[in-house]
């Protein structure tokens, strides 16, 4: 039995709630990028979260990156950019109008120390040219597109 996503396209008569997110394309010492499997959609997709308050946006990313990958040893080179989408949330029944700034991460430690957060069922490294066949969405590889 499949199970459904709890995500869709937007329903216009629901309310929509904007939210801001932070996130990383994180780079190894081989300068692959690292992407996440969720476990329900199986989309692959870069550590993203939202920010809780009084958080900055690289606060926000590096903590979202440690939580869903385990990885604790990053730096930040730079922001990289924004993506804006809307979806519906099926368990809030809401549209959610959202903002992610990503960053470009460094990883100053060993990339097999991943340790993947419950929603995550597979990670890889994988190099730019594979990253853009893997990720799911446009947005993602479009943000990975302008690293170079």
């Amino acid at each position: 039995m499949a199970v459904q996503s709890p995500t869709g396209r937007p329903e216009p008569s629901k309310p929509t709630e904007l939210i801001t997110s932070a996130g990383g394309v994180v780079m190894d010492p081989q300068d692959r990028v690292l992407l996440l499997k969720r476990r329900v959609e199986g989309t692959w997709v870069l550590p993203k979260g939202r920010v809780e308050p009084d958080e900055t946006l690289t606060q926000t990313a590096l903590r979202e990156v440690k939580e869903e990958s385990g990885l604790a040893n990053l730096s930040i080179d730079r922001k990289i950019g924004l993506v804006r989408y809307t979806f519906f949330w099926r368990p809030e029944e809401v549209n959610y109008e959202k903002t992610v700034h990503y960053f470009l991460m460094r990883l100053n430690g060993d990339p097999a120390s991943i340790d993947l957060e419950p929603d995550f069922v597979e990670s890889t490294w994988a190099s730019v040219e594979d990253a853009m066949k893997l990720l799911t969405f446009e947005n993602d590889r479009r943000i990975v597109r302008s690293l170079y």
